[in-house]
């Protein structure tokens, strides 16, 4: 069951690194590196699934423009099929500017304007008689036209297809709360948030409350990831928190969210149980977490299999 389906945002990422705050108000600032790169949720867990191993395809939407000739180019070099990201005349592809500070952590300039918000349920409903048996709705609370009705909907056609369904959030947008998706999370097999995101939507600060607010909404999984730490899962099958791997340098966190999410799917396809999935999507974000930008390492199944067998032993011989 490698064959995984990925909803949500694709887009350019300029990456400006070593970046002072303080040295933002001076009119001229200087960085240590500043580079093109790609990413977007989606693009960034279609990607690492693809490296990984995984057949993958990514609905999305583009602007018709440069940029979006660029992204297609990626995927297209990436292995990616494109056929189902939509392109739009005179639409904007988004290009988010990535400030990541000296510790690595990074802040996002975002333009609400440009194919960040534009994909749609139209964009969508006709690709779900065609999905694989893995979905992951990547981009929670970033396409304004997904409101609660829209998700129902999406969600309802995808289950009743019989796949199993992730979904990857980020912070939310207008204050939405749990009740807000009353009727969304029975749908949901995998929700995949971190602390401070699934913080706003719950209004508690520990992880484990987080998880298991959700899961008593209907979530079947709930995967908090908790940065360096780790992350906490909360099902019926197995509740409580993996410990994280040691990342050789803490470079840049963009995307290690994403390549999170990636690597608890591609082990859950593989059949594993749900602590090694997390184990194994630890493994994944550490290497992320090494390199500038989420898409810029080719990571190999290999490489995270190593980095397991580093932190948690030979039970990770295969996958």
């Amino acid at each position: 069951m490698n064959r995984f389906s990925i909803i949500g945002a694709a887009h350019l990422d300029a990456l400006v690194e070593g970046v002072d705050e303080a040295a933002l108000h001076a009119g001229s600032a200087p960085a240590e590196r500043i580079r093109l790169g790609f990413g977007g949720d989606a693009l960034n867990e279609a990607v690492t699934l693809t490296r990984l191993g995984g057949a993958v395809d990514l609905v999305s939407k583009i602007g018709a423009d440069s940029a979006g000739d660029m992204v297609l180019g990626f995927c297209r070099s990436s292995g990616l099929p494109s056929a189902r990201i939509a392109r739009e005349e005179g639409l904007s592809t988004s290009m988010n500017i990535v400030l990541i500070d000296h510790a690595g952590e990074r802040r996002f300039i975002t333009d609400p304007n440009s194919s960040l918000r534009a994909l749609s349920l139209a964009h969508v409903m006709p690709h779900v008689e065609t999905l694989a048996p893995v979905v992951c709705f990547a981009s929670l609370f970033v396409f304004p036209r997904f409101h609660a009705e829209a998700l129902e909907t999406l969600f309802s056609a995808i289950k009743q297809k019989g796949c199993l369904l992730a979904v990857d959030m980020t912070k939310r947008k207008n204050g939405e709360r749990l009740d807000d998706l009353a009727n969304v999370w029975p749908y949901i097999d995998i929700l995949f948030a971190n602390e401070e995101e699934a913080g706003l939507l719950t209004g508690v600060t520990e992880a484990a409350q987080m998880a298991r607010q959700l899961c008593d909404r209907g979530v079947q999984c709930v995967a908090i990831k908790t940065g360096a730490r780790g992350c906490y899962i909360a099902s019926d099958g197995f509740s409580g928190a993996v410990p994280g791997c040691a990342s050789r340098a803490c470079v840049d966190t963009t995307g290690a969210g994403d390549s999170f999410a990636a690597g608890f799917l591609f082990a859950r396809a593989a059949g594993r149980e749900l602590a090694d999935c997390a184990r194994f999507a630890n493994a994944v974000a550490s290497i992320c977490v090494e390199h500038l930008g989420a898409t810029a390492h080719t990571i190999t199944l290999e490489e995270a299999l190593a980095r397991c067998r580093e932190n948690y032993g030979a039970r990770f011989d295969a996958l």
